[in-house]
């Protein structure tokens, strides 16, 4: 309907970029049909759009980018006031004059007399709407007019597009800073000492993933402030005219990269004046991870601006010294495959030409993939992210020089700044310290802003990027002028104040590179950028480093082989095996993108301690391998189906080693816990995001089924029964941690100290304390395992389900049953803190505490996450596979199961029963750091150090 008003003229930029979207959808949708039809025209257009630009780009994203070059060819034709009535030949060449490459493609795409006719509904449309739109009403004389055009359009257009392709717009007041910091870091006596800071001619600036343009905008501002300053107003337009030379961007879109040729030249504009000329900007519509060695081809006067485009940006990429790269690369996790020359290199002769004869280079990426010496081989798929790539990028670009030059002569490079804004888990992640070690050897500064001190996934308004559920951060690297990569960079840290997002962005306004508040980071190559451990902390022994071997959890890679009730797994499975239609039944399956599972896949083996069903499930008629208990999350125990079949990476280690003496301990490990216990116990296989639902490690006790060889490191327990004067048992580790840090106290007093992840505990050389902290931390074992592990009625720890004092324990009165059937699954959880009272649907339970209520595990409400699985509706947001679920997976009870209400009554008693302990736990940890502790040297003398994990990794 809309496509049938009249022409409408937008009075703002938002209601633009809002008719914008739509125009071009319904253009992108014409395009994809006529292609789904074999249009030759589109079909040999297509062809050479990925020769010209992207060799890789399918035909929905031919579709997509077609459509948003003719959308924004047209808005820049109508921002020159190009009459659009006169066909879109004329528009074509008119804006040639003003903008060669978006006019060259405009006329490339629309050039071909059946493409017009095919997409004549579209295309008539587009021009009879955008034609009427008057600039000048739209922007109302304002250059930043265009600031949030691009992010206004994707919101109509495809708001899944910014998710697939990483792209976040910066905030002004996050730009503004980094650019700041980088003039400031260039200007810097010792480092580069350039009084002009950007606005030295000497300086070329990139971004190489421009968007619309604010980096580079930002820049533009900072030069000619400077200018202003030290010679006056007058002088600002020529600096201005010269600086153009020097400022670079390579964008990937079509559409922001016409958003920011329209936005940088509106602001030369302005600041070089009324009459001035201003020079067109250098930006390139490329993929800045493209190879720059690619075989050059000839191409026809009618692309040849756009190949002429190609060529340049490839020489820049090839040859070009580049001072700044500065800007906010896009993030997209599982990226292998995209990160192009960076990630696979290039078959290249040694003068530096394509080559079809020689053997392939080493990819730069190659580089920073962690020796498997390190053990941290399991985590480099880490590094299959954009953003790194990017980094990768600019490395070369700053700190190298030519790229064949640097592979043979690795201590060659030049000088310069990155400065980006990204994810921040290269800050301490295992899968990058080749990537740290590189750039503390590359670098003699490193400044590491973190902008998300409330960790993971916070509340929206305090993130930087709203959109975004990671932890960024901003990191300016500096590599001065020969440099000796023999001493590590120095690193200064610092976090940005917690609370809303404007907080950080006043907080940002005052920071300077000298300012009083960074604190020091590590120099050790490998180390985390994070800041140095200090005080007591630093010298508590790492969790870690009291267990032979730590691995993953379970990463099921499908939902529907977990569930609160084994009944419901079992009709899954059935569902399953008796579905005829083989492309259904791999529906129901649902392969894991990137997995090795998939319905027709046989197994060479099953999972320890549990039947091997080795055929593939698409022909396999039996019923389903019998479900087992399992660990999803902390306190919430479940059901799997143990088969290696259906499980992506099951953690063979975690199987084998199972048994009824087995402890598991959880914690995490790239993030810090925020709240709650610092560790998690379990008796049963753990999931990957057990601890509270966010990935982290697992610790077993024993290393064998038997329970004869602990996990816990030989030397550890040798050592601590010298110092204690008594025998120690692998159990006494465990039930040490548990009393240690299973509880909110440990994380609150060390809050400060777990800015920067990696927990650590103190080791007491009190045989007393030591004795008292092993009693209490059986009952906190006891209670985590559901007394299934440490029972001793003679302790009070019966074997069973754990219980309250009669008079404390959670009950359910007369009348107050959660209804089973014939009502349906209730779909709500509610608490009245006055009656102590928990409603479930038209149930309540009683005596169930605030604190009871309240309990979580860093940020994870136990009792909301518990019933979150159980409710009617379980529908989850879809994170990363962008796929919809199985459908096995809503195959649940239609009604409250009584197994659920005993669930529950179980996980309160456990719950109450805890906070009991807490005091106890806290005065204990009081003591233990009020008392003498081990030194690590005495419980770990050299010789006896262990040499690592004879575990395999697992993950």
């Amino acid at each position: 309907d809309f496509f049938s008003w009249q022409p409408i003229s937008p009075r703002n930029a938002k209601q633009l970029a809002q008719v914008s979207a739509r125009l071009c959808r319904l253009l992108r949708e014409e395009v994809s049909e006529e292609l789904e039809h074999n249009n030759a025209g589109l079909a040999s257009l297509a062809g050479e759009w990925r020769h010209l630009l992207f060799p890789d780009a399918s035909d929905a994203q031919f579709a997509d980018g077609y459509a948003q070059a003719v959308t924004f060819g047209l808005l820049v034709a109508r921002v020159r006031n190009v009459d659009l009535s006169k066909g879109l030949d004329a528009a074509a060449n008119e804006l040639k004059k003003s903008s060669t490459l978006i006019g060259s493609a405009l006329r490339l795409l629309i050039d071909d007399v059946n493409i017009k006719h095919a997409l004549d509904t579209s295309l008539g449309t587009l021009t009879r709407v955008l034609n009427v739109v008057d600039w000048p009403t739209v922007s109302k004389g304002r250059p930043d007019a265009w600031l949030y055009f691009y992010e206004d359009f994707l919101e109509v257009y495809d708001n899944d597009l910014r998710k697939k392709t990483g792209s976040y717009y910066t905030p002004p007041e996050v730009v503004s800073a980094m650019v700041r910091l980088t003039d400031e870091a260039l200007r810097d006596q010792k480092l580069f000492n350039r009084p002009n800071g950007l606005a030295a001619p000497s300086v070329t600036i990139c971004d190489p993933a421009t968007g619309t343009g604010t980096f580079l905008l930002g820049v533009l501002r900072r030069i000619a402030a400077t200018v202003e300053e030290d010679q006056g107003a007058g002088a600002v337009p020529a600096a201005i005219a010269a600086a153009a030379d020097r400022i670079l961007g390579f964008e990937l879109q079509f559409g922001p990269y016409a958003v920011a040729q329209l936005r940088l030249i509106a602001e030369m504009q302005s600041l070089m004046g009324v009459g001035a000329v201003a020079a067109t900007p250098h930006l390139y519509v490329t993929d800045t991870l493209g190879d720059p060695y690619a075989e050059e081809t000839q191409f026809s006067a009618m692309v040849a601006p756009i190949g002429a485009s190609r060529r340049e940006a490839n020489k820049i990429k090839r040859e070009k010294p580049i001072t700044v790269v500065i800007g906010n690369p896009p993030y997209k996790e599982k990226a292998k495959g995209r990160g192009g020359w960076i990630e696979k290199g290039s078959n290249v002769s040694d003068a530096g030409a394509a080559s079809k004869s020689s053997s392939r280079d080493v990819a730069p990426m190659d580089y920073w993939s962690p020796p498997a010496e390190w053990g941290a081989g399991a985590h480099s798929k880490h590094l299959k992210n954009l953003y790194v790539y990017f980094w990768r990028w600019a490395t070369l670009k700053v700190f190298g020089s030519d790229w064949l030059e640097v592979t043979r002569k690795p201590d060659v490079g030049g000088s310069g700044i990155i400065c980006y804004i990204t994810v921040a888990g290269f800050l301490n992640g295992p899968g990058f310290q080749k990537m740290r070690a590189d750039l503390r050897r590359d670098c003699a500064a490193i400044w590491v802003i973190d902008c998300s001190p409330e960790g993971h996934q916070p509340e929206v308004a305090t993130r930087i990027f709203q959109g975004v559920q990671q932890p960024v951060c901003i990191v300016l690297a500096a590599r001065t002028p020969n440099k000796d990569r023999q001493t590590p960079a120095r690193l200064r840290y610092i976090s940005l104040p917690e609370g809303k997002r404007e907080v950080k962005f006043e907080a940002l306004k005052k920071l300077a590179c000298e300012g009083a508040d960074w604190l020091d980071g590590p120099t050790g190559w490998r180390e985390p950028f994070l800041p140095e451990q200090e005080g007591a902390w630093a010298d508590f022994m790492p969790l870690e480093e009291l267990f032979a071997y730590n691995g993953s959890g379970v990463m099921t890679g499908r939902t529907w082989v977990i569930a609160p009730d084994k009944l419901s797994l079992t009709q899954r499975w059935n569902t399953l095996i008796q579905e005829r239609d083989a492309r259904r039944k791999e529906v129901l399956f649902h392969p894991h993108e990137g997995g090795d599972k998939s319905s027709a896949k046989a197994a060479t083996k099953g999972l320890t301690g549990h039947e091997a069903r080795l055929v593939a499930p698409a022909a396999d008629k039996k019923s389903v391998v019998n479900p087992t208990r399992y660990a999803v999350r902390t306190f919430d125990r479940q059901w799997i189906i143990p088969d290696n079949r259906l499980i992506n990476r099951p953690n063979p280690t975690l199987w084998e080693s199972h048994s009824v003496r087995q402890i598991f301990l959880t914690a995490v490990e790239r993030v810090s816990p925020e709240s709650g216990p610092t560790i998690s116990i379990t008796g049963l296989v753990p999931d990957l995001d057990h601890y509270h639902g966010r990935g982290g490690r697992v610790y077993p006790l024993w290393r064998d089924p038997a329970a004869t060889i602990p996990n816990v490191q030989p030397a550890l327990i040798a050592q601590l029964a010298t110092l204690l004067g008594h025998a120690v048992a692998p159990e006494d580790i465990i039930a040490y941690l548990a009393a240690v840090m299973a509880h909110p106290a440990f994380t609150a007093r060390f809050q400060k100290e777990l800015v920067r992840p990696g927990l650590r505990v103190p080791v007491t050389a009190d045989a007393d304390l030591f004795a008292r902290a092993v009693a209490l931390g059986r009952e906190v074992v006891w209670l985590h395992c559901y007394g299934e592990r440490f029972s001793d009625p003679k302790s009070n720890r019966p074997e069973g389900p754990p219980r309250l004092p009669k008079a404390e324990a959670p009950t359910i009165p007369k009348g107050g049953a959660i209804p089973g059937a014939p009502e349906p699954l209730p779909d709500t959880m509610t608490y009245d803190a006055a009656a102590k009272r928990l409603h479930i649907g038209q149930g309540f339970i009683d005596h169930v505490t605030p604190a009871m209520w309240a309990y979580d595990v860093s940020g994870m409400n136990v009792l909301k996450q518990w019933f979150s699985y159980r409710k009617r509706d379980r529908s989850r947001p879809i994170i990363g596979d962008r796929r919809p679920p199985s459908p096995l997976s809503d195959i649940q009870p239609e009604h409250w199961p009584a197994e659920y209400t005993s669930d529950l009554i179980d996980l309160l008693n456990v719950l109450g029963r805890l906070i009991a302990l807490e005091p106890r736990q806290s005065a204990l940890l009081d003591d233990i750091l009020g008392g003498k502790l081990a030194r690590r040297d005495q419980l770990f003398p050299a010789e006896a150090q262990s040499q690592g994990a004879a575990l395999p990794e697992g993950d």
